[in-house]
C-alpha cells in the first residue's frame, strides 16, 4: 500500500466524519475522552497530509516546520499520555484501573521524554519512498514502553470491542515494523492506528443502541 498526501487527507476525512457522528451520540461524561480519538486522529492525518504537500513542493516549504512539530507532538507526547487517561476514565474494574495507572506512569515517562527531545531539537522530516522519515532524538529503547502506554490499557478493558482495538493496534505495529525502517515507523504505524480507531465508532454505536433499548424497556414497564 502506498502512502501519500491523498492517503493521509482521505483518512483524515473518513475519521473526521466518524468523529462527528460519535460526538452526536449519547455518552457518559467519562466516555468523552475516548470519543475524541477519531477526531484527534483526523487532525493528526491532516497534519501529515499538509507535511506531504510541503515535502513534495505542492505548497510552500514554510508549512513544514510547524507540521513536523505538530505531528511529532501528537504522536510521541500526546497519545502515550492520553490513551491511558481515557481508558482509566472508561474502565470500572478496580484491578484493571490499577494496572492502567501503571500504564499511565509509563506514558507520562515516554511523553515527557519526547517533549524534552522536541524542545531541545533538532526535529526534521523527509519523504522516503512512500512514507515520511522523522528525525527525532527520542529516549533510547522507547518502542516497548510506548506500546505499553498506547495499547495495553485497551487490552485491559472490560469491553471486548476496546480489547479488539488494542489487539489491532499491536498487529498494526507489527505490520508497520515489517514494512518500515525505524525513522518511517511512526508515519506508517500512526496511519494504521488512525484507521483502526474507527472501531471506536462501533463501540459508541453499540452503546447508543443499548441505551435506546433500555429506555424503551423502561417505558414499556412504566405503561
Amino acid at each position: 500500500m502506498c502512502f501519500s498526501a491523498p492517503a493521509s487527507l482521505a483518512a483524515s476525512g473518513v475519521l473526521g466524519i466518524s468523529g462527528i457522528a460519535i460526538l452526536r451520540m449519547p455518552k457518559k461524561k467519562t466516555e468523552i475522552p475516548l470519543s475524541l480519538f477519531p477526531i484527534i486522529f483526523a487532525v493528526h492525518q491532516l497534519v501529515e497530509g499538509i507535511l506531504w504537500l510541503s515535502l513534495t513542493g505542492v505548497i510552500s516549504d514554510t508549512y513544514k516546520a510547524g507540521a513536523v512539530y505538530a505531528y511529532a507532538f501528537i504522536a510521541f507526547v500526546f497519545w502515550p499520555i492520553f490513551v491511558p487517561f481515557s481508558m482509566y476514565m472508561v474502565e470500572t474494574g478496580r484491578m484493571r484501573r490499577k494496572l492502567i495507572i501503571l500504564c499511565q506512569l509509563v506514558g507520562l515517562y515516554i511523553g515527557i521524554s519526547f517533549l524534552i527531545s522536541l524542545v531541545q531539537g533538532p526535529v526534521d522530516a523527509t519523504a522516503l519512498s512512500h512514507s515520511i522519515s522523522y528525525q527525532i532524538k527520542g529516549p533510547a529503547k522507547s518502542l516497548a514502553p510506548y506500546l505499553i502506554a498506547v495499547s495495553v490499557p485497551l487490552l485491559l478493558a472490560s469491553n471486548k470491542r476496546l480489547v479488539i482495538l488494542g489487539a489491532a493496534l499491536l498487529l498494526s505495529c507489527g505490520a508497520a515494523a515489517y514494512m518500515a525502517c525505524s525513522n518511517t515507523f511512526p508515519s506508517v504505524w500512526c496511519f494504521y492506528a488512525a484507521i483502526m480507531s474507527l472501531i471506536i465508532y462501533l463501540y459508541f454505536r453499540y452503546q447508543a443502541k443499548a441505551t435506546t433499548k433500555k429506555e424503551k424497556m423502561k417505558l414499556q414497564q412504566s405503561t
